[in-house]
């Protein structure tokens, strides 16, 4: 089990690392194609990258020679993606391999650029040697440099590498704002998100109650798990915001549960009635869904003790998604800690557009309520079917401005 304020940072991960990203990053790759049959196609994203360089890039890879045949393979797959990276790009790819083993000077100049070597185990004739081995790259262009610490093999080198390429060459970033201030997580927390949207946005905190603040400067804004409400200032600040054109991302559920009491209960937030305001009615329920998410249960058997995993019908795991739409572009599932069913009650000069549903076995249930990890769940558990638990809403939501 796990304790409540891990249930607010696995929400983050999973609500911000799978869905914010594909919703600020919809034009750049941020899903690559693993099939067999395209593991060595350049993407889309990546061709549209190369063919746009306005500036050359000088890529410096630092590779062990004479290593284990994996390191040699990666060298010579990366060798052969920076060939392909040239040729689209007309030659303003421009790169170079250097072995830090042959100078002690280039293996001073690789780590203090931040490219740190492995240390890999190597059997020869029963014996375990230590080989220290370096595989990462240096990307120039003009005075910006970025790192790729560590080159993995396979389609993570595209994505790796065409990442930093675009980070250096997009000139004027869009600003993204996280609200804080209501008890939602510190940026720090979804660290992995921020460093993928890094690549096009700059990201800030923002506190509604900062008179400094110009919203007007953000491309959008985003609200993660608040648990606290906000005043009637601050959301006249998120009106406004609205009704000057802005994009707000809303990540929010009605209900939260605590393992500690094992008990569910609705959020103590405003943010309902201020979204039901707009013809988005987060009803106070718990959607449980037989396509679900695991939580580990200690067992005893005699003197052993061991942990089962076994589905907790109180995350939803969505695996088809009702339309084809940016923000869902790519994945494969999405699990949901503690979701709420969504209605719309707005009219029809707004269009609603639902993006996550749960499945053809799913339900609600009221709050508060009691996990019974114990229950013996059947079909007549899951009468409904297709529940929206998260949807866009666009038009005029706040005066004459489109959102």
């Amino acid at each position: 089990m796990k304790h409540k304020k891990s249930i607010a940072s696995q929400l983050v991960l999973i609500v911000v690392a799978l869905v914010l990203l594909n919703v600020l990053s919809e034009r750049f790759f941020f899903r690559l194609d693993f099939t067999e049959d395209k593991i060595y196609t350049l993407s889309n994203a990546t061709k549209d990258i190369l063919e746009s360089l306005d500036e050359p890039v000088t890529v410096t890879a630092y590779f062990t020679k004479g290593s284990q045949p994996e390191i040699e393979k990666a060298r010579n797959d990366f060798k052969d993606l920076l060939i392909e990276y040239s040729s689209l790009s007309g030659g303003m790819v421009n790169y170079e391999f250097i072995d830090p083993a042959k100078d002690q000077a280039i293996e001073q100049e690789a780590m203090q650029s931040g490219i740190q070597p492995l240390i890999l185990n190597i059997r020869e004739k029963d014996q375990v040697k230590q080989q220290k081995v370096f595989l990462g790259a240096k990307i120039q262009m003009g005075e910006q440099t970025d790192i790729i610490p560590v080159i993995q093999p396979g389609t993570a080198m595209e994505y790796a590498l065409s990442s930093s390429i675009k980070k250096l060459s997009v000139i004027d970033k869009p600003m993204v704002g996280f609200i804080q201030g209501q008890g939602e997580p510190g940026i720090s927390s979804y660290q992995q998100a921020m460093q993928q949207l890094q690549v096009l946005y700059n990201m800030q905190p923002v506190n509604l109650t900062d008179t400094i603040n110009n919203l007007s400067a953000f491309k959008t804004l985003a609200i993660v798990a608040p648990a606290d409400s906000f005043s009637d200032a601050q959301l006249r600040k998120l009106d406004d915001y609205l009704a000057n054109g802005g994009n707000l991302f809303i990540a929010y559920s009605n209900v939260e549960g605590d393992f500690q009491t094992m008990r569910g209960t609705v959020v103590n937030s405003n943010l309902a009635g201020w979204l039901a305001e707009k013809g988005l009615a987060v009803e106070n329920n718990f959607v449980i869904d037989k396509s679900a998410g695991t939580v580990g249960v200690r067992q005893q058997a005699g003197a052993m003790t061991f942990t089962r995993q076994i589905p907790f019908y109180y995350w939803p795991m969505v695996k088809e998604f009702p339309v084809e739409f940016p923000i869902t572009k790519g994945l494969e599932q999405v699990t949901l800690q503690f979701a709420s069913s969504i209605n719309f009650t707005g009219d029809t000069t707004l269009r609603f557009t639902p993006f996550l549903q749960s499945s053809k076995k799913s339900g609600t249930l009221s709050t508060p309520t009691y996990f019974n990890i114990q229950k013996q769940w059947g079909d007549n558990d899951f009468p409904l079917s297709n529940l929206t638990i998260g949807a866009v809403l666009d038009g005029a939501i706040v005066g004459d401005a489109v959102s």
